[in-house]
């Protein structure tokens, strides 16, 4: 398998400001396998090149319903 080169990791917080989304939201999709990347201590690095092509509001990456609080 072929390691990413460090120049294209990004950090959670890089990456949630170029998608305009929160860490939160970057954070499941890495932990979900909706992101290529890579652990760090227990933290994540994003490779760049699997970043969403289209703007996120247009994606579903959840793939669970949200359920109201009573």
């Amino acid at each position: 398998m072929n390691k990413p080169e460090l120049s294209t990791l990004m950090t959670v917080k890089e990456v949630a400001e170029y998608l305009k989304t929160s860490t939160q939201t970057v954070r499941r999709w890495a932990r979900n396998n909706h992101l290529l990347h890579i652990r760090v201590g227990k933290g994540y690095r994003i490779v760049r090149d699997s970043l969403p092509k289209i703007p996120p509001q247009q994606q579903n990456f959840d793939n669970t319903e949200r359920k109201d609080k009573p």
